[in-house]
């Protein structure tokens, strides 16, 4: 504490004043791997009736056609359309998977031959 206005120990000099324990540090109780660790059950419960009642949205429902619709590596397109919306790498792959899920757990449509009327 120099008292001078530039450097480490830069301001105007001061007495600590003593820090009361405080019940509100609840982040620093848990450790790092606890805080970034799956989402519990009510809350998955929760996310699913979301889903459920709204939908997908439109972004998301094209990646699923073009998963579906194949071609030359469909899986990149995905990516590359998926990082254009979502903003990061990992994101747009995060995102993908979760499409390909969705996709393959949807069942397919067989395709039938339409019936001919008869007179």
């Amino acid at each position: 504490m120099s008292g001078i206005a530039t450097g480490a120990n830069k301001g105007f000099i001061v007495t600590k004043r003593p820090q009361a324990k405080s019940s509100r540090k609840w982040y620093l109780v848990k450790g790092a791997t606890e805080s970034k660790k799956q989402p519990g059950r009510r809350v998955k419960v929760i996310r699913a009736v979301v889903r459920e009642t709204v939908g997908y949205a439109p972004y998301e429902r094209r990646i699923v056609e073009i998963l579906k619709g194949g071609g030359s590596n469909p899986q990149k397109k995905a990516w590359r359309f998926a990082k254009q919306r979502l903003g990061t790498h990992i994101r747009a792959k995060k995102k993908v998977a979760e499409m390909e899920r969705v996709a393959s757990a949807a069942p397919q449509k067989k395709k039938t031959k339409p019936e001919k009327k008869s007179k």
